[in-house]
């Protein structure tokens, strides 16, 4: 049980609430006198909280999985809860009453408080005596004695000298209530209230019958005019309303956004399975001969990389090119049952109703109904023998050619199946070791008989099992050099026999304490689920996962622990951008089998996954709830959401149909005076309603509306003092109440192009922690001068703008000296691209700037340009001069778009050692380029070019397709003559070429 975990965020939090300046000052300051020795040097807690370590220490594995071990440490979390709940309840009926009686909180009610602060007082002195009271009770029972670090022995009793007093527990959720004060149980648990029936309950808020998760529609993401989420190709037409259907289709690009189920190429060259997947594109894009489907096993082991192959095969182009958006995947639980899995593929072939009101019985005519419209490719992952048996009946009567891909790990039966059954192979001895020298970071291994004797030993460990040797390698490259050689001769010692999941239990219990709740945290969402990394990083810090550290932005420290768990191998990268960082992540399905039961040993969260069909009641006292499902009852009784802290959506039902059960919930926590809630996501839910006195939740730090598609936000949110994230983009929300300007604590704002009307008598230190500002619009009314030009320290900036002198923009631009990613777009009045003035862009001083996207005409192209850029786009800039001699000097360059219009002559020339980082490099719609040279040592690390509708560009430079380094070329739309020529070129190159055709489309310029 991670106590550890747990401690490190309680004690995060109390010394959060002791800097709240939001709080009235003088409860505050009386708090921290009283509570400095407990809190701010955390001396005393810490003492128990160590030797509650040591008592773990000593126990062995046996006792350990008794059930008076496990009573033991549920005593010990719930303290820790306890007191979490206890502190922040205080601070939030501090607030509550300072809102209530305004300018009486400074008179007779502050005496109120410094009494609510020794009640407080006495219950932190008993935490340490809490904790030795329940060690002493192990001890009894194990017939052990543990002493405390100054020798003595501890005994059940309050060593602090203070006992427990009836009604010292009070409700601050609601000062008007009758029922304001608690008892507490002086003979057995004192920080346990009586009225909560715990021991009537389970203790584990997540079930132990674990459904499978939904998951939504995916469809492939074709080459259109946009090279990614941020990046739009436009034409130039005026920008259009958003009609109903372009509504829907956002909502479906919103889809496929979450479920994606990308790759890394590194993953082909890690498991050895490039040739693998080139044999099963093949095989899957044939038909049987009776014109049934056909069905492709893949069996293997745990740890053998069937799912990686699986889904490799699912991201190749050529499988998408074969059945276009016919694809599904389901990834299967053991404890999914058939209903669970057609619903999910209805989600994913069907209609936004397709699934919501039908019964089991209906589900199967519906499915074959959808799949016969058109051809398909279905995975299965992870399906069992008997899961198999339910479901094969399903596909039998297909016969349109399609395709279904099952992964198992012990063989089923189809009942047809053209090909043969695929094994996934293990690695060859030679290969595997030269894989786990490259992930503990060995560059030479020591030729003698010992090392020898030890080389074998890893292998036998790992088995030549892709994810033993992932793990086990990744593990050993977080030590030093000089430790690494005994730290895995210790590790090896430890067992004899081992199996992949001692090896990944190796490497959970081998995290420090701070990332285990960080990776535990990951279980929540659903299996095999892609996660936005700036999601996950968010969500981690206002859950208060991140040790805050001094003169550190809390961002790096907690981008930091991201990239330990990713070098770790604990954390996977699904999708890269273009400049190779991390955009989405998973965890992988054998790590989350495997943290499961520790999350829900923890109370981590509970998730309600239950339909129409079934029952699942929220537990007491739960703490974070996910919902996966609408369940209207899940509200009926709001008293056992007390403490939730954490609410998440993932129920995607319903494409058209607002969810007024997200308001019923917030409503009723409102109302009943529970106000804990530090996290709202509801990205992708559609239309949530949101109470109006949304204010009230004074807690919270995250409010997540991402593909929404809300209307409005209610003007209370500028009542959340302590709001660090609020993420509106692809809503329908035109503008902010001008409250949220009393923010002072938002650290990223995300806008769906939208202006920032601030007050003309606003405090000049509005916003003063803000980072993140992206999505904003910028007109003639917008305050740039005495508003905008306040906020000096946003590391990300997106801003189009509508200005007939942009001066004042551009200047305050150049002194964003923090500034890490801009992207700038500049509008006329009728939504046509312009401009960016007459003087050109000085951007000099922005030192840390490595993202960089232009769209609009530029006088000429910056000289002075950020030496640390490793992205740039550039959109209808209108160029005359070449660029490519300015932009080749960029020594970490990686990325260079040159889209529409953004250089308007006849010739480029790369100059010569130019270009020395550049991987990717996109022209596209460059209308007058006829000639592309290339000179000697000329981007020499070039892995992919792509070139679209250059009509006039007759070839690719002969020294370019030469280079080693050149993996991938992306042809789209080029007349045929270019097509010939490059054909010439390939002569013997193992390059892999793409030709597209793609239909022109009116894309609209969205500011």
């Amino acid at each position: 049980m991670e106590l550890e975990a747990v401690a490190s965020v309680v004690i995060e939090k109390l010394k959060d609430m002791l800097s709240d300046e939001k709080a009235d000052k003088r409860v505050i300051q009386k708090l921290k006198d009283m509570l400095s020795d407990e809190i701010t040097n955390k001396r005393v807690i810490e003492e128990a909280l160590e030797k509650l370590k040591r008592v773990i220490a000593d126990t062995d594995e046996e006792q350990r999985n008794s059930e008076e071990f496990k009573k033991w440490a549920e005593e010990c979390l719930r303290s820790l809860y306890y007191v979490e709940d206890t502190v922040e309840s205080f601070a939030l009926g501090v607030a509550r009453q300072k809102k209530k009686w305004a300018f009486l909180i400074n008179h007779s009610s502050v005496l109120k408080n410094f009494r609510a602060c020794q009640k407080l007082r006495r219950k932190m002195k008993r935490i340490p005596s809490d904790i030795k009271r329940v060690i002493d009770k192990k001890s009894k029972d194990t017939g052990k004695q543990h002493t405390c670090s100054n020798g003595t022995t501890t005994h059940m009793g309050d060593q602090n000298g203070d006992a427990a007093e009836n009604g010292d527990i009070k409700d601050h959720n609601n000062e008007d209530s009758a029922e304001s004060k608690v008892r507490v149980q002086q003979h057995s648990y004192s920080m346990i209230p009586e009225d909560h029936p715990i021991d009537k309950i389970p203790l584990r808020c997540v079930p132990n019958k674990f459904l499978m998760f939904d998951r939504k529609k995916y469809a492939t993401l074709k080459y259109t005019n946009s090279c990614d989420e941020e990046e739009v190709e436009i034409d130039k037409k005026p920008q259009r309303c958003v009609s109903d259907k372009s509504l829907m289709l956002d909502r479906e690009k919103q889809a496929k956004l979450m479920y994606t189920n990308s790759y890394d190429e590194e993953e082909l060259d890690i498991f050895d399975i490039r040739q693998d997947v080139h044999d099963l594109v093949e095989r899957l894009t044939k038909t049987a001969d009776d014109g049934r489907a056909l069905i492709v096993q893949i069996d293997g082991e745990m740890g053998s990389g069937k799912t990686t192959l699986a889904r490799a095969v699912y991201g190749s182009r050529n499988i998408k090119k074969h059945f276009g958006s016919g694809c599904a995947w389901v990834t299967i639980s053991k404890e999914s049952n058939e209903s669970d899995v057609l619903r999910n593929l209805l989600k994913q072939v069907g209609n936004s109703n397709d699934y919501a009101d039908l019964t089991p019985e209906e589900l199967p005519n519906r499915l074959l109904e959808c799949l016969n419209r058109k051809k398909y490719l279905i995975v299965l992952d992870d399906v069992q023998s008997d899961q198999w048996e339910g479901l094969k009946t399903v596909f039998s009567d297909s016969q349109n050619g399609s395709t279904l891909l099952l992964t198992t790990t012990t063989t089923v039966n189809p009942m047809w199946c053209v090909s043969s059954l695929q094994n996934v192979k293990s690695l060859g001895q030679r290969y595997s070791w030269s894989l786990f020298l490259k992930k503990a970071g060995w560059d030479t291994w020591e030729e003698s008989s010992e090392h020898e004797v030890l080389k074998q030993r890893i292998l036998g460990v790992c088995n030549c099992l892709p994810l033993n040797i992932v793990l086990l390698g990744s593990l050993l490259s977080t030590k030093e050099n000089s430790d690494r050689l005994d730290y895995l001769q210790k590790i090896l010692k430890s067992q004899t026999n081992w199996k992949t999941e001692d090896i990944v239990s190796l490497s959970y219990t081998h995290l420090p304490y701070h990332l285990k709740l960080c990776v535990l945290y990951l279980v929540l969402f659903p299996k095999e689920y892609d996660i936005p990394v700036r999601r996950l990083l968010r969500l981690w810090l206002s859950e208060g996962f991140v040790e805050r550290k001094p003169n550190i932005f809390p961002e790096d420290v907690v981008q930091e622990n991201f990239n330990d768990l990713v070098k770790r191998s604990m954390i996977q990268i699904s999708k890269l951008r273009s400049d190779g960082s991390p955009r989405r992540c998973r965890l992988l399905g054998v790590l989350h089998d495997y943290l499961l039961p520790k999350a829900q040993n923890i109370s981590l969260f509970h998730v309600h996954c239950s339909t129409s069909s079934g029952e699942d009641l929220v537990p007491w006292n739960v703490r974070r709830l996910v919902e996966h499902a609408s369940s209207k009852n899940i509200y009926s009784d709001a008293s056992r959401l007390e403490h939730l802290c954490s609410y998440l959506s993932f129920n995607f039902q319903r494409k058209d149909t607002p969810a007024k059960e997200v308001g019923s919930l917030l409503s009723r926590i409102i109302d009943k005076g529970f106000g804990l809630l530090r996290v709202l996501d509801l990205e992708g839910v559609y239309k949530p309603s949101l109470p109006l006195n949304l204010g009230d939740l004074f807690h919270l730090r995250y409010l997540g509306l991402r593909w929404t598609f809300l209307d409005a936000l209610p003007s209370s949110v500028g009542d959340l003092p302590y709001l660090e994230t609020l993420d509106v983009k692809h809503t329908n929300i035109n503008n902010l109440p001008t409250s949220m300007w009393k923010l002072k604590h938002l650290r990223h704002l995300n806008l769906s192009h939208m202006r920032l009307d601030m007050p003309k008598h606003s405090d000049r230190n509005s916003l003063p922690e803000l980072l993140t500002l992206w999505g904003l619009s910028v007109d003639g009314e917008s305050p740039v001068k005495n508003g905008l030009d306040r906020l000096l320290h946003l590391r990300e900036a997106g801003i189009t703008f509508c200005l007939s002198n942009c001066e004042d923009l551009l200047n305050w631009i150049s002194d964003l000296t923090s500034l890490q990613s801009l992207r700038l777009r500049s509008k006329n009045d009728v939504g046509h691209p312009s401009d960016f003035g007459k003087q050109p862009l000085s951007l000099s001083r922005l030192s840390k700037l490595s993202h960089l996207n232009l769209l609009g005409e530029l006088p000429k192209l910056p000289e002075n340009l950020p030496q640390g850029l490793k992205l740039i786009t550039l959109s209808l800039s209108k160029l005359t001069e070449d660029p490519m001699p300015i932009l080749g000097k960029l020594p970490q360059l990686n990325v260079l778009r040159l889209l529409s219009d953004s250089y308007m002559g006849k010739k480029i020339v790369c100059p010569q050692g130019g270009f020395e980082e550049l991987r990717v490099l996109k022209l596209w719609n460059l209308k007058n380029l006829e000639e592309w040279n290339v000179e000697e040592r000329a981007m020499e690390k070039l892995k992919e070019i792509n070139i679209r509708c250059c009509n006039k560009l007759m070839s690719i430079p002969s020294t370019l397709m030469k280079q080693r380094s050149l993996k991938e070329l992306v042809i789209t739309n080029m007349h045929e003559e270019f097509k010939q020529n490059v054909k010439k070129l390939m002569s013997g190159s193992m390059l892999i070429i793409f030709l597209w055709q793609v239909t022109p489309t009116c894309s609209l310029l969205r500011f």
